[in-house]
């Protein structure tokens, strides 16, 4: 056990007080400054410098002893404080994030909600230290040491299992992040997407594209939807989101895009945006997020600033916020507006947001359903594509794609 600074300059006191004493001799007592080292972190600690009584001959030649009042010189303490120098880990030489990957959710799981990860890699991958969460940063779920998944093998883990205290919502989002933080996978459902008694997972299996499985295949291969009657034109709303020509009023407009056709594609339950246009380049809303601070992000693509004296946002209940003058977006720059500083109204799961010039002419609307901004619904690609609940939030700097 290391003694204490103050069992330390006891100690040296007495070792003073023992060479001190009057005697015949001249010699003066001797000053004593010790140096202690404290052994845990190298600090330095200087105890106070003790002056010694002075000797003085007088006249007859005895020598008296006078002690001269002489203060102390109290030296402070000095504590150097230890450098800790924090641990850089150098991702690049980590190798890529092993094609672990989230296959199947069940937001209404029975007897509880489930996360079903499937490792479509050639090897075996350690997952002790990986983290799922969803979209609540507070929410995660570490997995445990001696977690090993085998190639094209499934692991289940389930609310109640240790450390999985949370359940995950009829639209919510699932993030993995592998031992060093980096994001591996992740998905974003809305309501009903994970219906009960089913599921929301990839098909293929694997390596698909998420979507609504009506019977959930836990721990196992995620099969094909049975048939649906698809192409009559009228949307089956247990069971379809498009058919034919029919898209529910949705356009490609409505996702943000500048113009073009949407598909009703993979047997009526997914709508293709892929024939429709890119949006007109200038300044658009970027991004928003119904989450924390309900941020909302313009972007200006064009070539010249954009001046937003007298221009406004609001929301789909008409809360509204009016830019004041001397408030502009430079040519290819971000202005991220946040509740509380900026904007004082509070965006739903289910809401919009309208961006207006100050003339009242309406330049652009972000439209979002029920949990699609949950995380960040944003466009991609960045400034000119349509909008989509997006798996990464990026506000202040470009949307980063699938």
């Amino acid at each position: 056990m290391i003694p204490s600074l103050w069992t330390m300059i006891a100690a040296a006191g007495l070792a003073l007080a023992a060479g001190c004493g009057d005697s015949d001799g001249t010699s003066a007592d001797t000053a004593l400054s010790d140096t202690m080292t404290d052994a845990i972190g190298g600090d330095t600690v200087v105890a106070d410098t003790v002056v010694a009584d002075t000797a003085v001959a007088d006249s007859s030649g005895d020598v008296a002893v006078a002690d001269t009042a002489v203060a102390d010189t109290a030296v402070a303490d000095t504590a150097v404080a230890d450098t800790a120098e924090a641990d850089v880990v150098d991702l690049d030489a980590l190798g890529p994030i092993p094609a672990v990957v989230i296959n199947e959710v069940a937001a209404e799981g029975d007897p509880a909600d489930w996360i079903e990860l499937y490792n479509a890699d050639a090897v075996a991958v350690d997952l002790a230290g990986w983290r799922l969460r969803d979209d609540d940063e507070a929410h995660g779920y570490d997995l445990p040491a001696g977690t090993t998944l085998e190639p094209g093998a499934y692991l289940v883990v389930e609310r109640g299992d240790a450390g999985f205290d949370f359940g995950l919502g009829g639209a919510d989002a699932a993030l993995l992040y592998d031992a060093a933080g980096r994001l591996a996978d992740a998905t974003v459902w809305l309501e009903g997407e994970s219906p009960v008694d089913g599921s929301w997972g990839r098909f293929p299996n694997g390596t698909g594209d998420f979507s609504t499985r009506y019977a959930a295949s836990k721990g196992g291969e995620n099969l094909a939807n049975p048939e649906v009657p698809c192409g009559d034109g009228a949307i089956n709303p247990s069971t379809e989101v498009c058919d034919g020509a029919e898209f529910g009023g949705l356009s490609c407009e409505a996702f943000g895009w500048g113009g073009g056709e949407l598909t009703c594609a993979d047997g009526c339950t997914t709508i293709d945006q892929s024939a429709c246009t890119a949006h007109a380049v200038g300044l658009v809303i970027n991004e928003v997020t119904s989450a924390g601070d309900d941020l909302v992000e313009l972007f200006n693509g064009g070539a010249t600033a954009v001046d937003l004296a007298g221009w406004s946002i609001h929301d789909d209940a008409d809360n509204t916020y009016v830019f004041p003058a001397g408030v502009s977006v430079a040519a290819g720059a971000y202005l991220v507006l946040t509740k509380g500083v900026d904007h004082d109204f509070g965006l739903g799961g289910d809401d919009a947001v309208t961006l207006s010039d100050a003339s009242a002419a309406v330049i652009d609307v972000a439209d979002w359903q029920d949990g699609e901004a949950l995380l960040s619904y944003c466009r991609w690609p960045d400034g000119v594509g349509g909008f989509r609940a997006c798996v990464a939030a990026t506000f202040g700097a470009a949307n980063q794609g699938e």
